[in-house]
């Protein structure tokens, strides 16, 4: 026959063995939201601009952009002017709530507001996987797709993070045909051969 001693013990034992338990989950607990917040997050979508004074007026990547991780800055739209005579900012936008154009000397344009609203850091990607855990103060409001947007210039043929609200599927589509062939005119027929070709 035990002890009452040794059962008092035992069970005090348990009852500690239960008390550190539950203090370890509870830290657990406490902890581990901490540690995901230290977790590095993507900037891509984060807003950015191509430099003092530059308001692009057509699909633009901007290197080294300063103010993003990747120093990577991305205005994909392309959208046209319309080509027909302005006195008014009303006359450049069929639809006056977007000011996505200004008139300027009779002229539309694209507005700086705007761009700036739609110029984002970006990064180099493989695939679409590499895009998600963007920037949760980006205006990009359906995600971002691994693609190509330029077929000429410095960066021809590169896979970039873009937002699916500005991408012209076409145009990437085409894209993605032309440069894994390594067809694409005035970018893999470059001396050096790009890298974002074949």
């Amino acid at each position: 026959m035990r002890s009452p001693s040794l059962r008092v013990g035992r069970e005090t034992w348990d009852l500690l063995g239960v008390g550190i338990r539950r203090m370890f989950q509870r830290a657990i607990l406490v902890l581990f939201p901490l540690l995901l917040a230290a977790c590095p997050q993507s900037d891509v979508g984060r807003p950015c601009n191509h430099g003092p004074g530059f308001v692009p007026q057509d699909q633009t990547i901007t290197f080294p952009a300063l103010t993003c991780d990747q120093l990577l800055c991305v205005y994909a739209e392309d959208a046209e002017a319309p080509a027909e005579q302005c006195d008014q900012d009303a006359d450049c936008n069929a639809d006056p709530s977007e000011r996505k154009f200004r008139c300027e000397e009779s002229s539309c344009i694209l507005g700086q507001t705007y761009v700036m609203n739609r110029s984002m850091c970006s990064q180099s990607c493989e695939s679409d996987s590499d895009c998600q855990g963007s920037d949760p103060d980006s205006s990009c409001s359906r995600g971002f797709v691994c693609a190509r947007i330029q077929g000429l210039g410095d960066h021809c043929c590169e896979k970039l993070c873009v937002c699916q609200d500005d991408l012209d599927v076409a145009t990437a589509e085409r894209l993605e045909t032309e440069c894994s062939a390594d067809a694409a005119a005035g970018c893999c027929d470059q001396t050096p051969h790009p890298e974002s070709c074949g």
